[in-house]
């Protein structure tokens, strides 16, 4: 019965139709009432995602969840315009009050890059990525794989993050580095 209603409210072709297809679909997945998301939003892997209260994105973010990859958000997140959270291997973890400007990229996959071998004809890897409570991570800012950013920290748009931040730390650049203290 799920799947031939879900069919059915996937065709209805009116504005009406998706809006009764995101609260049927989310009451199904995520127990909770306090999301916010507008069209043009990709969410691929749903079964490997976990959300907390308050989920907000803009118009044409994305979060992909492949292979065994979980992606874990904490409660009052926010992510603006055009981001992408890409989980393939390993886990990403956002926690509690998070905030992502547009343009956001946090991708915890890589190809290696050795000598001698084209590179995509070379493995790829993946490592966690781990961001703490009340973290704001600027527009255009990259979270590659492997890095663990500290509770309070803030990333200046345009960084390039491939080495873990220290918490209530502001960093900037390519590749990120420190900045500031925010005490």
């Amino acid at each position: 019965m799920r799947n031939l209603l879900y069919w059915f409210l996937r065709i209805f072709p009116s504005v009406l139709g998706g809006n009764i297809l995101r609260k049927y679909f989310f009451s199904i997945y995520w127990k909770h009432t306090s999301i916010t998301i507008p069209d043009n939003v990709t969410i691929v892997g749903i079964k490997n995602i976990k959300i907390g209260r308050v989920f907000r994105v803009c118009p044409y973010v994305k979060i992909y969840s492949e292979r065994e990859g979980q992606i874990i958000i904490g409660r009052n997140f926010f992510s603006n315009y055009n981001s992408f959270i890409y989980s393939n291997g390993d886990n990403i973890t956002i926690g509690d009050d998070c905030l992502l400007g547009p343009d956001v990229l946090i991708i915890n996959n890589n190809h290696s890059f050795e000598y001698g071998k084209l590179v995509r004809e070379q493995e790829s890897f993946s490592a966690p990525i781990f961001i703490g409570n009340d973290v704001w991570i600027g527009a255009k800012s990259t979270i590659l794989p492997g890095v663990t950013i500290g509770d309070g920290a803030i990333i200046a748009a345009g960084s390039i993050v491939n080495k873990s931040v220290e918490a209530n730390t502001v960093v900037g650049g390519v590749p990120a580095k420190f900045i500031k203290k925010r005490i």
